[in-house]
Parts: C-alpha cells; sequence; structure tokens
C-alpha cells in the first residue's frame, strides 16, 4: 500500500511510538541511527514484544487486530529517521 521515510525526536520519555497498525501488516526499518535503538512492538493491543534486531522489525496480520504498535526507545533528543512499509509493500526484509 504505501512506503514512507519519516523522522522523528525521541522525548523526555525516551520512547517514540513509530508506526500503528491497524488490521494491516507493516515494517519499521531505522535508517539513521543504526544500532543505537531498542526497538518492541505491542501486538493485539496487548502484549509486549522486545526485539532482537535494534533496526528492523514488522507486525504480521493476525497481530494487528485490533491494532499493533512499533515504539523506539533511546536517549532523548535523539533524531530517528526509518522507513514504514504497509500492506503490499512490505516486504518481509530489511533494505539498509
Amino acid at each position: 500500500m504505501a512506503v514512507r521515510d519519516k523522522v522523528r525526536t525521541i522525548g523526555h520519555s525516551g520512547l517514540e511510538v513509530l508506526d500503528v497498525a491497524v488490521s494491516r501488516q507493516c515494517t519499521v526499518e531505522i535508517k539513521e541511527p543504526r544500532d543505537t535503538l531498542t526497538l518492541s512492538r505491542r501486538l493485539n493491543g496487548v502484549k509486549l514484544d522486545v526485539v532482537d534486531d535494534a533496526n528492523f522489525t514488522g507486525l504480521k496480520f493476525g497481530q494487528t487486530i485490533p491494532w499493533g504498535s512499533i515504539r523506539a526507545s533511546g536517549p532523548e533528543g535523539l533524531r530517528i529517521s526509518y522507513r514504514v512499509r504497509t500492506g503490499r509493500d512490505v516486504t518481509g526484509a530489511p533494505e539498509f
């Protein structure tokens, strides 16, 4: 459905929501800074899942009912550049 490049800055809480998916698959890949963040996912709106790869993660369709989210944690003020792929544009493999 879409490939979007986004930029966010981590706030004072140390967490930043990178994408919220409602009944659709998606992936998030960190472009910059690499290997410095911790990614986590909220599956089915309830379960928290910390991801092993600090640069890439995704949500399958079934994990986003009713919703799922991908969050990054890191130091306050850190600027994050990342790519979100949704729907049919999800490749399941990192690009960068």
